[in-house]
């Protein structure tokens, strides 16, 4: 069981918008993992197997617990029943208790077909139509981050301090060499940093109620 599993559209998105998050995770004693939708392709600067092997580092310098990468054509990422049967196994088998996923505010198509991909089926997953085993999974909370507060009107309801372990985050954008992503993660973390009152920051959009079982957990430490 994974406590913490990412849907994201491309192989640098969680690295860029929520790698810290996802490291902080794993120095807690979290699992965590990340399902990559499409080959990463139509940037131009790589083809798939480079691309592919850029987000196999990346995982492993997020220090994933699970990781699958789809093949879904990048910048024609379709929200259709085909995606969508096609990340339900995945889910069922991380079966985890937080979902993170892209806001449908961004300016990239893709991220708005992730985000609805991963909606429907994270909802659909709980069916025990879908449990070939018998067993029963439900997800906490589906929680978004974003990759453009350019396209995006709201703000973030949660923030995270990743001023920690920001060389780590830096590392494992470095992965994603051909991107070269690394500069404008930092200038985002960095952006968000200052709305929150700390060098480098990570956001996170709810949609729905998040429960807490301990005040503690409200508080900055």
């Amino acid at each position: 069981m994974i406590d913490l599993l990412a849907v994201c559209a491309h192989p640098d998105d969680l690295e860029v918008c929520a790698g810290g998050i996802f490291i902080k995770a794993k120095r807690e004693g979290l699992k965590t993992g990340l399902v990559i939708l499409t080959d990463g392709a139509a940037s131009g600067y790589a083809g798939p197997e480079e691309r592919g092997k850029e987000a196999v580092e990346g995982a492993i310098r997020l220090g994933l617990d699970y990781f699958v990468q789809l093949d879904y054509p990048d910048a024609a990422l379709a929200f259709c029943q085909e995606t969508v049967q096609a990340l339900i196994p995945h889910l069922r088998k991380a079966a985890p208790q937080l979902i993170f996923t892209l806001h449908q505010a961004d300016y990239h198509p893709d991220h708005v077909a992730a985000s609805k991909i991963t909606q429907a089926a994270a909802f659909a997953a709980q069916l025990k139509k879908y449990a070939r085993d018998g067993s029963e999974w439900h997800y906490d909370a589906i929680l978004y981050f974003s990759a453009d507060l350019r396209t995006n009107p709201q703000r973030p309801q949660l923030m995270f301090d990743i001023s920690d372990v920001i060389g780590e985050k830096s590392k494992a954008c470095d992965a994603h060499l051909s991107q070269k992503v690394t500069g404008f993660a930092l200038d985002y973390s960095q952006s968000l940093g200052r709305m929150a009152g700390v060098p480098y920051a990570e956001g996170l959009y709810l949609e729905q109620v998040l429960m807490m079982d301990k005040v503690a957990g409200l508080l900055k430490k």
